[in-house]
């Protein structure tokens, strides 16, 4: 009888979550002959997928659109909660705040729209290259990988930004001020105290933004131009040619590399996390 009450949740996993993914995956044993789709079971969509240099070659351009963001989102995203963490007027950082969040608030497609026309060859970032004398002609900075990558850290930077604030924000004071009583430089001082006790804030942001940066269609759709061939676009193109053998393979790959990677970064968080009470050498 202890276990009556979970009977509701249990029926909406199973009605909601289970059937569908199981009715899902039942597609990718169907082949396709002719443009049709012909029921049964058969492996043929996997062999096809396995033995294709373009899937894989959608697998790879993905995990490293992932990675890089994910690199790019911490380099950028540490120093700025920190710069917003050291604020001490609360204003000030309550706008600091929503400036880094305001990405959130506007649709995907208006700011992939928005970087097209910034990083254009006649954009902004191409004219202030040029001011600069960083290059004397237009740079590439649409259709291609970086283009992919700016506008993608812009969306997902928030997502690593206020896991490091709230990392920060339990960092204990007074012992960045015993060391600093103790002689350490401030340099110091950051990599025997605020770095340890905040790598599980970075870990975190790492497992939100890495699974966001691996399913990204529409930023990939529209700054890529079609030559940046990650596997969301790949899912979009079988699925609108009736290829749904193929399209459901390639969303059983994706949905994998999402998952082991969350358990991993989900893992590493763990074990920073337990590191927090640990005094720094």
């Amino acid at each position: 009888m202890r276990w009556l009450p979970l009977a509701p949740s249990v029926l909406v996993v199973a009605v909601l979550f289970v059937y569908p993914l199981l009715h899902f995956l039942r597609f990718s044993f169907d082949t396709l002959h002719e443009g049709r789709l012909i029921r049964g079971f058969s492996f043929d969509a996997y062999r096809a997928f396995a033995g294709e240099a373009y899937y894989w070659l959608n697998v790879w351009t993905t995990l490293k659109l992932a990675a890089v963001v994910t690199l790019v989102c911490m380099a950028v995203g540490y120093p700025l909660a920190y710069a917003i963490w050291s604020v001490r007027s609360p204003r000030a950082r309550r706008w600091a705040s929503f400036a880094v969040m305001s990405p959130l608030v506007v649709s995907v497609v208006v700011r992939a729209y928005g970087w097209l026309v910034l990083l254009g060859r006649q954009g902004a970032a191409n004219y202030l290259l040029q001011r600069a004398g960083l290059t004397h002609q237009p740079i590439a900075l649409i259709n291609n990988l970086t283009g992919v990558v700016i506008a993608t850290v812009h969306v997902l930077l928030p997502f690593m930004v206020f896991p490091l604030l709230a990392a920060l924000d339990r960092v204990d004071v007074s012992l960045k001020e015993a060391a600093a009583d103790l002689g350490a430089p401030r340099w110091q001082v950051f990599r025997a105290v605020t770095w340890p006790l905040t790598l599980h804030g970075l870990a975190a942001g790492a497992q939100l933004v890495f699974p966001l940066a691996l399913s990204a269609y529409v930023t990939p759709q529209l700054l890529g131009g079609g030559r940046v061939l990650v596997l969301s676009t790949l899912i979009y193109q079988t699925t609108i040619n009736v290829n749904w053998p193929i399209a459901t393979v390639a969303s059983i790959v994706l949905m994998l590399m999402t998952v082991l990677a969350t358990l991993a970064l989900l893992q590493i968080t763990r074990r920073s996390g337990r590191a927090r009470g640990l005094q720094p050498r």
